[in-house]
């Protein structure tokens, strides 16, 4: 049985997805300006890869809200792995893979399109995968309701993200080490989903998953 969830703490894990979903793509245009610069071919991939992990992973999510309560986290495990692992490959294989597709193709937009799908898709799609699932969490019984609160909050995490990536982030601190950043960050976001979909425990309750 899946029970409706603090809509207070949903919805900060929600604001804190937005900020790791959008600041990301800051950081991942600073990783590809080495080698493929700041044109606007390079930020056309960038967004539109963004976008398609915005809606792949709104479609993956959805089903997982729809799953019985030990297969959903379940399968938000594999997301999370899934999605961290995305963002390991960005923070320790990032540099190398985009220095051997530069050099690898004569045509930069093929490079470039292989290194947005390959470090940005998945973390990407993994993150925007728990959005519906946070919403079903709040209450699916108001899905209405659930939705505007988590995909509007999500909206203002990402405008944050942005803003403090670009103004305080970046200013400050390297590529690699916000790229290590944004991985370590992520293991926290990920993890949270499958724990809350655990009911609460009652007060002399069994805590086994019934059979």
């Amino acid at each position: 049985m899946m029970y409706p969830r603090p809509a207070g703490l949903v919805l900060g894990l929600v604001f804190f997805q937005g900020f790791l979903g959008m600041g990301f793509q800051l950081v991942s245009a600073r990783l590809l300006a080495p080698y493929f610069g700041t044109t606007l071919i390079v930020w056309a991939f960038l967004i539109s890869t963004f976008l398609a992990a915005f809606s792949a992973g709104s479609f993956l999510g959805g089903a997982v809200s729809r799953l019985p309560e030990q297969s959903r986290r379940r399968a938000l495990a594999v997301v999370g792995v899934a999605g961290a692992m995305g963002f390991a490959l960005a923070a320790f294989g990032g540099r190398p893979l985009t220095r051997f597709l530069d050099l690898t193709f004569e045509d930069a937009s093929a490079g470039i399109g292989i290194a947005c799908a390959l470090l940005f898709l998945l973390p990407v799609m993994a993150l925007s995968a728990l959005l519906p699932v946070y919403a079903d969490m709040i209450g699916r019984d108001r899905a209405g309701v659930s939705a505007a609160l988590v995909y509007g909050t999500s909206t203002l995490g990402n405008i944050t993200g942005v803003l403090a990536t670009a103004f305080a982030l970046i200013p400050n601190f390297p590529t690699s080490g916000l790229l290590i950043g944004w991985f370590v960050f992520s293991i926290p976001c990920f993890g949270a989903a499958p724990w809350l979909i655990r009911p609460p425990v009652t007060p002399g309750a069994s805590t086994g998953d019934p059979a």
